[in-house]
């Protein structure tokens, strides 16, 4: 299941580090026809649903292909959560990243997952809504946007549940993850708060994940909703 967030990245995006985003992530929408999607016609499937420049024209867009790296972070997340993993997908895209750096900084970016049969999308959806869901991404996430926190400088993370702002969808969720990191530095104390939301849905082979990251305010709502709805549309038609 793709989530997360990732200046880059997949899975459920600092201003935005290179590691994440909407990390997200990767996250999960999933729609198909009563027709099967075969292996040759996943990848124009999952193309035509991803965020797309269009949908942010305003932002600046950056590339962000899946990196190996990236692939090992996915497979030690699934081992976490206990899902289906990305080598049995029929497709696994991610989108650019979409960056704006006007008031506060936003980074978005999608993904999405089309697995050979319902069953598996079932297995990934219940793994990453389960009870490891939430600590497993938490610490993926802590770890792609501040690593090892040098000298001077402590970190504080949580994660919780949230409504989902998908709608028309039985199997949606939505979570939300915050860092705060404090850098005191002689006299001087910086708190830097970094929020990425990872919203999603399932249903038949595809998943589909939207990741909103904003460094120093909480994602905006409407933007979230308006994005998750363009994912819904688009996945609907994409499938037939």
């Amino acid at each position: 299941m793709r989530l997360g967030p990732r200046s880059r990245s997949r899975r459920v995006a600092l201003a935005a580090p290179a590691a994440l985003v909407v990390l997200a992530a990767g996250a999960v929408a999933a729609f198909a026809s009563p027709a099967t999607i075969t292996a040759a016609r996943a990848p124009a499937v999952a193309a035509a649903i991803s965020i797309r420049h269009a949908d942010l024209p305003a932002d600046e867009q950056k590339s962000n292909p899946i990196t190996p790296q990236e692939l090992q972070e996915d497979a030690t997340l699934t081992r976490c959560v206990g899902g289906v993993p990305v080598s049995e997908a029929l497709a696994n895209t991610q989108s650019p990243n979409f960056a704006s750096a006007s008031g506060a900084s936003v980074t978005v970016n999608s993904g999405t997952e089309i697995l050979p049969s319902t069953a598996l999308v079932d297995t990934d959806f219940a793994a990453i809504t389960g009870k490891h869901g939430l600590p497993c991404l938490l610490q993926q996430l802590r770890s792609e946007l501040v690593g090892t926190p040098p000298k001077g400088e402590s970190v504080k993370s949580y994660a919780s549940r949230r409504p989902a702002v998908v709608e028309g969808i039985a199997r949606a969720f939505a979570y939300r993850f915050t860092v705060i990191v404090t850098q005191t530095k002689s006299t001087t104390t910086l708190i830097l708060p970094i929020y990425v939301d990872v919203i999603g849905f399932a249903d038949r082979q595809v998943e589909v994940s939207l990741s909103v990251m904003v460094v120093g305010a909480k994602p905006p709502a409407a933007l979230e909703r308006r994005l998750a709805a363009l994912l819904v549309a688009r996945a609907k038609t994409a499938v037939g």
